[in-house]
């Protein structure tokens, strides 16, 4: 009977399965059937193939050394006893090449913690600067027009303003300039713009819990009702969270944000400078 018919009659006696010795050996449920079948050439071979012969038998009840011993008789060419015992060292000898190994991964590990401290961009680990605020220049305001000499004219009537032509014998004329309405001069408005790169503005189509959270701090948590709109600048991140998504509606940087959900669910956003376009309508 060879070992790996030994072997497996001993398992079956005991109604244990391969997958069960594997679980116990730390060892391969292949591994284990070439074994059973004799296939020792898919084995890593030399003290490895005779170590899970000796881990076999111990869970099937069979003596290892034993085993071993018909294993080698059995098998000759994986008898290497030169791998079963690593020749001692003298005093005289260098570092094993374990210790070389673990010297130089200490080194790196070294090398890249010092990198990590003082160059952090050679990694790739440089934080992104936050985007600054982008600041509306001032409307340039026309300067006045230059003076001109002329000579007094007497006032017009209501409705009209009178204008000196050059020349001296010239003939006064007059143009008419409509009056200015009432309340001073019209001026058209602009829209304002953000003062922060992310800038929402809260405007629920009904009643919804709300909670946000911008830069660290928690700016809103509170319910929220139909009509009222609150504005929320941040300058890095914006943490929403909805009690209600079916009833909340918003605006980012000056347009409609897309639904976050819908009707009756709890929502949660993460909105970054990077990342406002995926939360806008279209």
């Amino acid at each position: 009977m060879t070992v790996g018919e030994r072997l497996r009659e001993a398992r079956e006696r005991q109604k244990v399965s391969l997958h069960a010795i594997a679980e116990r050996t730390n060892i391969s449920v292949r591994f284990l059937d070439a074994i059973e079948k004799g296939q020792f050439d898919k084995l890593p071979g030399g003290i490895f193939t005779r170590g899970f012969i000796r881990s076999y038998a111990s869970q099937v009840g069979i003596d290892p050394d034993a085993v071993v011993e018909q294993f080698l008789s059995d098998e000759p060419s994986q008898r290497d006893d030169d791998i079963d015992q690593a020749p001692a060292r003298t005093q005289g000898d260098g570092p094993g090449m374990a210790t070389v190994l673990m010297a130089g991964l200490g080194v790196i590990v070294l090398a890249l913690a010092l990198v990590y401290l003082f160059k952090p961009g050679w990694l790739g680990l440089e934080p992104a600067a936050a985007p600054s605020p982008e600041v509306s220049a001032p409307a340039e305001t026309p300067a006045p027009p230059a003076a001109t000499d002329s000579t007094p004219t007497p006032a017009a009537s209501p409705g009209a303003a009178a204008v000196a032509t050059p020349g001296a014998n010239a003939p006064m004329t007059t143009t008419s300039v409509p009056p200015a309405p009432a309340g001073g001069p019209s001026q058209e408005s602009v829209p304002e713009s953000p003062k922060s790169p992310l800038r929402l503005v809260v405007a629920p189509s009904g009643r919804c819990w709300v909670q946000v959270t911008a830069d660290g701090q928690m700016r809103v948590a509170r319910e929220v009702s139909a009509g009222e709109r609150i504005t929320v600048d941040a300058a890095e991140r914006l943490q929403v969270v909805v009690g209600d998504a079916g009833n909340f509606a918003y605006e980012l940087n000056g347009r409609a944000g897309k639904a976050l959900g819908r009707a009756g669910q709890v929502a949660r956003a993460t909105i970054l400078p990077a990342t406002v376009p995926q939360f806008q309508a279209p």
